[in-house]
């Protein structure tokens, strides 16, 4: 499904201009970029990523959050929703954020250290095809940090919500090796630390899970 023929994007661009004073962003958003800055922090690499790049990036409020942790760090960002894109650029000017949907990423292969993406996933036309971008802009090593909802399978929160088993298999055929994984608030939301493999299509190995 191209990005201007699904509705989640116009739904989005509509609410661009008030989305960053929506009260989702300090209560559910805030605590979630938090959540997924942590765990990068205690089961990443000491060395801070020089190129980050958000995937999803909505206002930038992620890409705000990443700065601080990674002040020299060169932010990136991709959203489909053009309004969230202007606004994106007007609150995280020092940022380089592009209209571009997950699943055609503009910029080159191997060119970043870290890639973001926070409740997006379940908005994707092509998960697959996102992810399989993701691995191609990713360096070999580099890291991928991603959260989205989850819920048991009786439960459908949106059509193209995945369970564990789902998304752990699409990220292994990606060539993604799934490092970390960690739930938030009674297993609602779904924390995930991945790496490209050097062979892209490797297996990955077993995670380690928490419960919080």
């Amino acid at each position: 499904m191209p990005a201007e023929l699904n509705p989640d994007v116009d739904r989005f661009d509509r609410w661009a201009p008030k989305y960053d004073q929506s009260w989702m962003q300090r209560w559910y958003f805030g605590p979630v970029h938090a959540a997924m800055l942590d765990e990068l922090a205690a089961h990443g690499s000491s060395e801070a990523p020089r190129c980050v790049l958000d995937i999803g990036c909505g206002t930038g409020r992620l890409l705000r959050a990443a700065a601080l942790r990674w002040p020299q760090a060169k932010l990136t960002g991709v959203d489909p929703a053009e309004h969230m894109v202007t606004e994106a650029r007007r609150l995280t000017p020092s940022a380089d954020i592009r209209v571009a949907p997950a699943e055609s990423i503009p910029f080159s292969d191997s060119s970043m250290d870290l890639v973001l993406t926070s409740l997006s996933f379940h908005h994707w036309a092509d998960q697959r095809r996102g992810l399989q971008e993701i691995v191609r802009v990713l360096r070999p090593g580099g890291r991928l940090c991603f959260a989205d909802h989850t819920a048991p399978g009786w439960l459908v929160l949106h059509e193209r919500s995945r369970s564990w088993a789902e998304l752990r298999s699409m990220m292994s055929e990606a060539g993604l090796k799934v490092c970390e994984r960690h739930q938030l608030w009674s297993r609602f939301v779904r924390v995930v630390v991945a790496c490209r493999n050097p062979v892209t299509g490797g297996q990955d190995g077993q995670p380690v899970s928490k419960e919080a």
